[in-house]
């Protein structure tokens, strides 16, 4: 087969929405099963039709911020002072091309910035003010902070502040129902030529103090691609995901190492817990495995294995939807 085939069959997908501790008895929640399902279908269809694994990351993330259910664009938890801090990443695997960005409010695609960075310009990583006028350098849709905001964020952090606490997405903040589920967003692909690409989004920590930067922008950390060993997005507790270096940590395990998917990323989360953290990941190698592990009560995902069918599923175990 030569580099440029398209070949069904190596096609992968895993989608995440969060990962934390929700209250028990919190329900089947299917608003967000669904729009986990839609999302994956969408990105699937892509990557059937012959997309990159770039493009289907791109793709299913974007549609993931613009969903309220999830903490990443429309919906993402606030800051200590009220505002959306907003970060994303992107990798491409087949040469680790990539773009960061962090602490933006005003852009209306983190993700689309992140793919802009990577793409556009010779860096790899902006924040702040300078990402949101990079951003209309490259004509890309501007917003206010207000946009992305919703009442349950506002209720989520008036609750984190009650109680002096720095949350999870999906942790139990006395305001969850089964209409608002909060959750950082991650897509992983491995596409028809075998290339792999990851991509994350989020708002971060409910009630963080402004300016905190987690692990989902740091590549390397919460966010990595390399197609001789794994495509990985990650979601929890950001500073203990960035002290263990999770993704390169788990490309090490896998290229260096020859570790099999599974006991690699065990291992790493086994380093997650022991630097205090909570969370999960979604992980596809370079074989088409995907490994979807997570060391707190629930993480939202959905994937698509070789006979090309979505499952969804919250809690522990396999496919739940």
């Amino acid at each position: 087969m030569t580099s440029s085939a398209h070949a069904p069959d190596l096609i992968r997908f895993a989608l995440h929405g969060g990962a934390g501790d929700p209250p028990p008895g919190l329900g089947a929640q299917p608003q967000q099963r669904a729009a986990l399902h839609r999302v994956a279908s969408a990105a699937s269809a892509l990557l059937q039709a012959g997309a990159s694994a770039l493009d289907a990351v791109t793709h299913a993330v974007e549609l993931m911020e613009d969903c309220p259910l999830f903490n990443a664009g429309i919906g993402a938890v606030l800051s200590r002072d009220g505002q959306p801090e907003l970060d994303a990443a992107i990798v491409n695997g087949a040469d680790r091309s990539c773009g960061a960005v962090t602490g933006i409010s005003r852009v209306r695609s983190p993700i689309r910035l992140a793919r802009a960075i990577m793409e556009r310009t010779p860096h790899v990583f902006f924040g702040g003010v300078g990402a949101e006028r990079l951003a209309a350098e490259l004509g890309l849709e501007l917003v206010e902070p207000a946009f992305f905001i919703t009442a349950e964020r506002l209720q989520q952090l008036e609750a984190a502040k009650r109680s002096g606490s720095i949350t999870l997405d999906h942790d139990d903040h006395g305001v969850c129902d089964d209409d608002a589920a909060f959750g950082t967003v991650g897509a992983v692909a491995r596409d028809g030529r075998g290339h792999l690409a990851a991509a994350t989004s989020t708002g971060g920590l409910s009630n963080k103090l402004p300016g905190r930067v987690g692990d989902t922008p740091v590549i390397g950390a919460g966010t990595f691609a390399d197609d001789r060993s794994v495509a990985v997005s990650c979601t929890g507790t950001g500073e203990s995901f960035i002290r263990c270096g999770f993704g390169h940590a788990l490309h090490a395990r896998l290229a260096w190492c020859g570790w099999e998917l599974d006991r690699a990323c065990a291992e790493a989360l086994d380093s997650v817990a022991h630097y205090h953290g909570r969370g999960g990941c979604i992980a596809i190698d370079h074989l088409g495995n995907i490994a979807l592990p997570f060391n707190a009560r629930s993480m939202y995902r959905a994937w698509v294995e070789a006979d090309g069918r979505v499952r969804v599923a919250i809690g522990p175990g396999g496919d739940d939807a």
